[in-house]
């Protein structure tokens, strides 16, 4: 734990967020179905037991939580990212982007193992905006992923990433993975990427001190900057949230949010906190169920649950239901971007 020069302990009281003033982020897991089994994985995204969603329901249904926000939130823009399980299986996944886009101007971005063949990747990529190929040692065919980033990145208009998941229990097969992308000629992004403990929901403890810190800063390589220019110009790139989210301390200090550096020193751990996860993100479960990423039931500080795939979601879901919510979690754990959510700690 840091301190100050009295010897105090530094603990945050709040995380302040511009960049959700004027968009709603929902992460939608829509199948825990996935034809890998890493060992990493949290089970619920692999388990099988929702295959996909109905579709007609889910336009509907949709259509109406997106023009509550949008019209009573001020919510001008829409980011729409998908997971899985693995979401490329899904037979009417372009299908559902396409409406996206066409309705909500949706900013969408894909998390996928890229397994899918290169016809495939051929015929549908132009659907995203942004495409994470998550790479996973234990499966990960390099040159398939290869090609597959080479064709995304040929399009010039979707920003590509290959993202590998670095296990502490095979980490130098992971850095010769992570390496090996890396020196690829053709330069798309590289990231890192801890792995998470699926009983504390934490860093995995395995890793030691030097591995902490070479994983600190989890982009490795950065594509030309006339291509991210591109991207930037052609609203590929979002605003980052890491850098318009502020950290304030208890001692009256601030700093901008770094997300590796607050799982480090254990500083998510907002139990009791007010959040605005329902207000600014949801997400949206393979059963339908909208809660928190980190499986919190209250996200609007209600202990209704409501699901999207429900033929009743028009008349329960309304614009009074959403505000702000008081965390349960021992740990904020579902994932980066709900660590950076606007919170505060209730006095």
């Amino acid at each position: 734990m840091e301190q100050n020069q009295m010897g105090q302990n530094i603990k945050p009281i709040e995380i302040v967020n511009s960049d959700y003033d004027e968009y709603l982020h929902v992460s939608y897991s829509f199948t825990n179905t996935c034809n890998y089994d890493c060992n990493y994985c949290w089970p619920v995204s692999k388990e099988g037991t929702h295959r996909f969603p109905d579709y007609d329901m889910l336009i509907k249904n949709m259509d109406h939580m997106l023009g509550i926000y949008r019209n009573h939130f001020n919510k001008k823009t829409i980011r729409m990212n998908l997971l899985g399980g693995e979401p490329t299986l899904w037979p009417r996944l372009g299908e559902f982007v396409e409406w996206c886009h066409t309705n909500y101007n949706c900013r969408v971005t894909m998390s996928s193992n890229g397994s899918r063949t290169l016809r495939w990747w051929k015929e549908y990529c132009h659907y995203f905006d942004d495409i994470q190929i998550s790479v996973h040692h234990e499966y990960a065919d390099l040159n398939h992923i290869k090609n597959v980033l080479d064709e995304i990145y040929s399009r010039g208009d979707i920003m590509t990433a290959a993202q590998v998941l670095i296990d502490p229990l095979h980490w130098d097969k992971c850095i010769n993975i992570l390496e090996d992308l890396s020196n690829h000629p053709v330069p798309w992004l590289v990231k890192s990427r801890v792995v998470m403990d699926l009983e504390d929901k934490n860093i995995r403890s395995e890793y030691n001190e030097d591995q902490l810190e070479f994983l600190t800063d989890k982009v490795k390589r950065i594509p030309p900057k006339e291509y991210v220019q591109r991207m930037r110009d052609l609203g590929k790139i979002q605003n980052s949230e890491r850098a318009n989210a502020i950290i304030k301390f208890n001692d009256g200090t601030e700093k901008q949010y770094n997300t590796f550096e607050v799982w480090k020193n254990q500083w998510h751990k907002f139990y009791g906190w007010e959040c605005n996860l329902g207000v600014d993100r949801v997400t949206i479960h393979p059963s339908g169920a909208i809660a928190g990423s980190c499986s919190a039931t209250n996200i609007f500080n209600s202990d209704t649950t409501y699901n999207i795939l429900d033929p009743e979601f028009a008349t329960k879901f309304t614009p009074e239901i959403i505000k702000p919510m008081v965390c349960r979690e021992i740990f904020c754990s579902g994932c980066s971007s709900d660590i950076r959510l606007t919170k505060k700690k209730n006095v």
